[in-house]
């Protein structure tokens, strides 16, 4: 498989999840070997760029967060990670008026569909693929992700939550950009509605949490169910979503992953450590 690139720019604006607002990006084609950068752009015209890597992830609750410095950053932008692998992008320059990706409807798709009408151009170099040799793995309480070797080429994710009032939801199988496009990416974020009082503690915060979430954003559950107007796109709506969130974070590698994860209630913490444990293990 080759590198591959957008073939024009697209442009996306709308409220942050996190810090509601304002918030524009568009996404340009860039060369072979360039990655995806963000190119943040302040309110004199100046820019920093900063390379979606796991190197430069900052710890901010309920997202991905990349910065150069861990002051000036760009938040939130792990669905659209997700779509640029749905769309098998390689190589991207992102520019942003703002501090946050536009949520969207909470998922994927939007970016994904926005791509794809515009065209994916092939590159003359080959993507970068990691083999997984041997198991690596983080654990937090509760919470795990592990990869190791797969038998078959390709990657294969066995991904579990549980909800309190919902239960235990699992989803498992071997990912590819199509069946990611297909039964992935239209996966919405989701949340219970006692965090917007978590919205209003933080409104006046350096980094506040949920300003922009609602149900056009967002899936918000109350008791057992969504309150959104159409329900669930799928009966496991929410599992899936943590899958389209994995596959943001692992975009964080530069290279795709052949091998094998298993994972119950990750994080996007602990993500960030899975992938610099791997790194920084083999370096």
């Amino acid at each position: 498989m080759f590198q591959r690139t957008v073939r024009s720019p697209v442009r996306f604006q709308g409220p942050g999840l996190h810090t509601a607002g304002h918030h524009e990006i568009c996404i340009k084609p860039a060369r072979v070997d360039f990655g995806v950068v963000f190119r943040k752009f302040a309110k004199d015209g100046s820019f920093e760029d900063i390379h979606a890597s796991w190197k430069n992830t900052k710890d901010l609750p309920l997202c991905t967060c990349i910065s150069n410095d861990q002051v000036s950053h760009v938040r939130t932008i792990e669905h659209l990670m997700a779509a640029l692998y749905a769309c098998e992008i390689d190589n991207a320059l992102i520019e942003v008026q703002g501090s946050e990706v536009p949520i969207l409807d909470g998922s994927a798709l939007p970016f994904v569909e926005a791509i794809l009408q515009v065209g994916v151009e092939e590159q003359s170099a080959p993507r970068r693929v990691h083999v997984i040799e041997k198991t690596f793995e983080v654990t937090e309480a509760n919470r795990f992700i592990k990869i190791e070797p797969g038998e078959d080429e390709g990657l294969y994710v066995d991904l579990t939550i549980s909800l309190a009032k919902i239960g235990m939801l699992r989803w498992a199988g071997t990912l590819s950009p199509q069946l990611f496009r297909d039964e992935m990416a239209g996966a919405r974020t989701f949340g219970r509605l006692r965090n917007g009082f978590l919205a209003k503690l933080t409104r006046f915060k350096k980094d506040p949490i949920c300003l922009g979430a609602n149900t056009r954003s967002a899936l918000v559950i109350v008791g057992d169910k969504v309150i959104n107007r159409g329900g669930l796109r799928m009966p496991d709506e929410y599992v899936r979503h943590r899958v389209l969130d994995l596959m943001g974070d692992l975009m964080l590698a530069g290279c795709r992953f052949q091998g094998r994860i298993t994972a119950e209630s990750t994080a996007h913490r602990l993500n960030h450590q899975l992938l610099r444990k791997i790194f920084s293990e083999q370096a």
